[in-house]
């Protein structure tokens, strides 16, 4: 009966804290337990992490309470949290909080959810969101955004896309323009797909070459890592689906990770036509509905768990296998506090708990690709493709060729447009993606060239049409396109094209054509990102025009053309894995075309048809990308040679920004003088001001993780600069902007 507790809280500290434990808790309070203990002058949460009978050197407070009867987590994973909490430099309870859905951590048991309805009676939307939008701009765009979904949404979904807190959807619920009603949740829309029987499919001698490997690791019980290095369509998933099976019937469970946007009913209807007890973890679940998939994968009553970057934590008791497929996708590093890798994540947990890692990828991340070329990682190989279908024609469309009328360019070239024409007059299915949203990326003055920004963000605003809106990606901030310029008087004129403007100009062109759009802007109501996939499945839809939603995870026989709308794109973002996305990003997208018998053609348009990205990629040479790319990371010490991490300082003013940057250089300078890490900057971010906080940022760069280990510990060792000022810590970091 241990008296005393060290308790997590959720907290940017690298710290535990000690309380009592009255006698009445002293047999239920163990490690993995969730408690409720004073902090300061209120009551908060906090996990148990370990107990002892030494009485500390200081007065205590009692534990006040148990949130849940039994531990949350297992001794594995509060060792996995505090790998994660040290490699990232994050707070212990912050990343046990992460951990666990917010239902299971709050020990909500709740089967309804809070859901907004509008009651606009009589008056028009658009009528009302005019009337606030002057004066009450945040509650004009939470009506907008619920009456462009078209149907009720879940409150806390609405007040994440309109960017607004409990205000601004209180004051609507005041006004009668809305009403909050707890419902029932609905039922996923993963599992609409219908459940059919598997097909019976006869491996390739590659599959059952990288199989037999798998076999082997699995019937060892041992720890064991591999990169499935296969071309789009050549099977990869139905070696997932056999290890999974192999795993299962030993016994154990196996966790799923694929990219958000790979998460649609057909993907996981393939894995519930072979496993009988799926779960799947997803954003779009409500805090009832992913309480009880967590619950379910705890107790064991799921074989196979399907979900996105923080899967990686699902609480399965007997695993036995991660999967982690599209492993190339920067959505598997999460972006907010705390920053982990779920690649990264899941090497530890795979090896923490003696199980198997899979990364699969057409297009590896160059640091998995170099381990595997080290030895670190077992390197299958899928070279061709396996259900019939042929590697595309490719075609590069110059547009510094393209002739257009002036002030008005030609989104498509002749080139798209004639074999876009061609393609459906027989029948087939076009895919066009282009990486940005919006009509256009810039309004700009005719007369003096200044452009429009965001008054928050050191950000260009970009015009969307639909909505007659300018439109800030970071903060959420709009406001209306003005009818002059401010500085000298001129007019605009709208530069730059995305997804909307694409979808303008196909329905122009191709007037007969049946075309829909998929960006997170068309992609509003519950379920409706399935719906247009369904509608292309079946032939209802033609034209699909979309971001990188649709570059991941699709398999349509009848898509026999695919264009790129503009791949330079991502080729010039001041970020040294520019050109790794470029090329990772054509790849994934061509492999969208020609999956059946019918072969396929790919399109790109670009201003740089001669970039070695752009052409590697055409010709499916991923090897030779590798090799070309890797020696110029080799030369200058970055990944997968050298680490990274990176500390931003920001703050609502400038020069007191600046000076904490500084003497935080300065410190960091003095501990860190071991000859193998260099810091660079301070300097100002690629973005210099988001919402309205100025950032600057130091980032060191490392032969050795442990040089960069000192850098966080230095960093976090740190008080906070300034009432006014944050440090963001960033390992590992992806982006740069």
């Amino acid at each position: 009966m241990a008296a005393f507790a060290d308790i997590a809280l959720s907290l940017p500290v690298d710290r535990l804290f000690t309380y009592a434990v009255p006698l009445e808790l002293r047999e239920r309070v163990r490690p993995g337990c969730r408690v409720r203990v004073p902090f300061q002058s209120r009551e908060v949460g906090g996990t148990c992490v370990r107990v002892s009978d030494a009485r500390p050197r200081f007065e205590v407070r009692p534990v006040l309470g148990l949130v849940e009867p039994d531990p949350l987590f297992s001794e594995a994973m509060l060792r996995l949290c505090g790998w994660i909490a040290r490699r990232y430099g994050a707070g212990f309870g912050e990343v046990l909080d992460a951990a666990l859905p917010f239902a299971v951590r709050s020990g909500g048991k709740r089967r309804t959810v809070a859901v907004a309805f509008p009651l606009l009676g009589q008056i028009p939307a658009e009528k009302l969101v005019a009337e606030l939008e002057e004066r009450f701009p945040k509650q004009a765009r939470v009506l907008r955004i619920l009456a462009e979904a078209g149907e009720p949404l879940e409150l806390r979904e609405l007040q994440q896309r309109a960017k607004v807190g409990a205000s601004p959807v209180l004051s609507l619920q005041r006004r009668k323009a809305l009403e909050i009603r707890k419902v029932s949740p609905a039922r996923d829309p993963l599992f609409s797909s219908p459940v059919e029987r598997a097909p019976d499919i006869r491996l390739s001698a590659p599959q059952e070459e990288a199989l037999r490997a798998l076999s082997a690791a699995i019937a060892a019980e041992r720890h064991a890592a591999f990169l499935l290095f296969g071309v789009t369509s050549s099977g990869k998933t139905e070696v997932y689906l056999r290890a999974l099976a192999d795993v299962v019937r030993r016994g154990r469970q196996g966790i799923v990770l694929v990219p958000e946007i790979a998460l649609t009913p057909q993907t996981v209807a393939r894995f519930r036509a072979r496993f009988a007890r799926v779960a799947v973890l997803h954003s779009n679940l409500t805090d009832a509905e992913r309480h009880e998939q967590w619950r379910a994968i705890q107790q064991g009553k799921a074989d196979v768990i399907i979900g996105a970057r923080s899967a990686v934590f699902a609480p399965a008791p007997a695993l036995g296998i991660v999967i982690i497929d599209e492993e190339h996708e920067g959505t598997f590093k999460q972006q907010n506090a705390p920053r982990y890798d779920a690649r990264e994540v899941a090497r530890a947990r795979a090896r923490f708990e003696r199980a198997l890692l899979l990364l699969g990828s057409a297009t590896p991340s160059l640091e998995s690709y170099q381990r595997a070329l080290s030895g670190r990682l077992g390197l299958l190989r899928l070279p061709g493709r396996v259900a019939g279908g042929s590697f595309p024609e490719t075609i590069v469309a110059d547009l510094g060729k393209t002739v257009s009328v002036p002030g008005k360019p030609r989104i498509l070239s002749d080139r798209l447009r004639a074999a876009m024409i061609e393609r459906l007059a027989r029948g087939d299915q076009v895919i066009l993606f282009l990486n940005r949203r919006g009509y256009a990326t810039a309004a700009i003055c005719r007369n003096c060239g200044a452009s429009i920004k965001c008054p928050h963000c050191a950000i260009v605003l970009v015009y969307h049409r639909r909505i007659g809106r300018i439109v800030c990606h970071y903060c959420g901030h709009e406001g209306r396109l003005p009818q002059k310029c401010a500085a000298c008087g001129g007019l605009f004129r709208l530069a730059g094209c995305g997804t909307e403007r694409v979808e303008e100009e196909v329905r122009q062109a191709l007037p007969e054509a049946s075309v829909a759009r998929m960006d997170s802007d068309s992609m509003k109501g519950r379920g409706a990102h399935e719906k247009v996939l369904a509608e292309f499945r079946r032939g209802a839809v033609g034209v699909l025009v979309g971001t990188q939603m649709i570059a991941k995870g699709l398999d349509f026989p009848n898509v026999t053309l695919v264009g790129i709308v503009s791949a330079d794109a991502t080729l010039h973002l001041p970020d040294y894995r520019a050109a790794e996305r470029t090329f990772g990003l054509i790849s994934q997208v061509a492999g969208r075309a020609g999956r059946g018998e019918k072969g396929g053609m790919v399109i790109v348009q670009t201003h740089e048809p001669e970039h070695f990205a752009i052409q590697l990629a055409l010709r499916s040479e991923y090897e030779r990308f590798a090799e070309i790319e890797l020696a110029g990371r080799r030369k200058d010490g970055y990944p997968p040679f050298g680490h990274l991490a990176r500390v931003i300082i920001q703050g609502p003013r400038e020069a007191e920004a600046e000076r904490a940057a500084r003497a935080l250089r300065d410190l960091l300078g003095e501990w860190i003088a071991d000859g193998v890490t260099a810091l660079l900057g301070p300097a100002p971010a690629p973005i210099a001001v988001i919402n309205g906080q100025y950032r600057f940022h130091v980032v060191a760069k490392s032969r050795w993780q442990s040089g960069i280990r000192q850098f966080v510990k230095v960093v976090r060792s740190q008080p906070r600069p300034g009432r006014r000022l944050r440090i963001l810590l960033d390992v590992d970091p992806l982006s740069m902007l």
